[in-house]
């Protein structure tokens, strides 16, 4: 059974434990299974980027109605999702894609296409350049390897980001997800693809269904949004299931 809700948009997806975290247009919401969800952040800002960084939760965006600050964020963090508190970047930098493992962060600004690294909790940063990425994920046992999507395919860092080389082997993908030693990644059709080694090779598991439009992975467990409806897998993209319909 899954329950409908109405949002403008929901631009991102965090599953921690059995309960789902969706960044909207209209703030950050909870999700548990079998209940309705339910407004977290307050005030509810425009939640663009979301992570977290295995103790608190990191987002980026733009102000709620009523807010009286700058139209960028920049990055904030929060130990509950309802109160959050200003990092670094504030009126700078607007950050649609984050990634984090421990005190390492990386953004990707959606003004200019830059990736910006942090190895301090996001209190400092360092400009990587604009590498043409949609996407990117970090390896949580290893920072200093980053996956990214671009047009032409998945590329890989082994230097933290500073550069990037093409994966000749692997599918043309959308958006990743690196959980544990494996990486899920599902391409613009919906097909879902892992790999174990980090990038080197992948294997087809399932598929979604259609263009992902958001998704998130924890362990075996994933999340997508696909048209309009969040679907849920318990066997490591193998199958999917309805969790949430969505009135966009």
């Amino acid at each position: 059974m899954t329950a409908q809700v109405e949002w403008g948009h929901v631009h991102n997806l965090l599953l921690d434990g059995d309960r789902l975290l969706l960044g909207t247009h209209e703030g950050l919401w909870q999700q548990a299974p079998g209940e309705p969800p339910a407004l977290l952040s307050q005030p509810p800002f425009d939640v663009m980027g979301l992570a977290s960084d295995g103790e608190l939760l990191l987002a980026s965006g733009h102000p709620g109605p009523g807010q009286e600050l700058p139209a960028d964020l920049g990055l904030l963090r929060s130990r509950d999702g309802q109160q959050w508190e200003q990092v670094s970047l504030q009126g700078q930098v607007d950050f649609h894609r984050l990634a984090a493992t421990g005190p390492v962060v990386v953004g990707l600004s959606a003004h200019d296409g830059a990736l910006l690294r942090s190895e301090d909790s996001g209190a400092s940063w360092k400009n990587l350049g604009t590498p043409p990425l949609y996407d990117v994920a970090i390896d949580p046992t290893d920072p200093d390897r980053l996956l990214g999507t671009t047009a032409q395919g998945v590329v890989a860092s082994t230097d933290g980001g500073a550069t990037f080389t093409g994966q000749d082997t692997a599918p043309l993908l959308a958006l990743l997800a690196w959980t544990g030693a494996t990486v899920y990644g599902v391409a613009p059709d919906g097909v879902v693809h892992t790999s174990t080694d980090a990038g080197s090779s992948w294997q087809q598991v399932g598929q979604t269904g259609g263009p992902p439009e958001a998704f998130t992975a924890d362990g075996s467990r994933l999340a997508v949004l696909v048209t309009g409806t969040l679907l849920e897998s318990t066997d490591a993209g193998g199958t999917f299931a309805p969790r949430l319909v969505l009135n966009q």
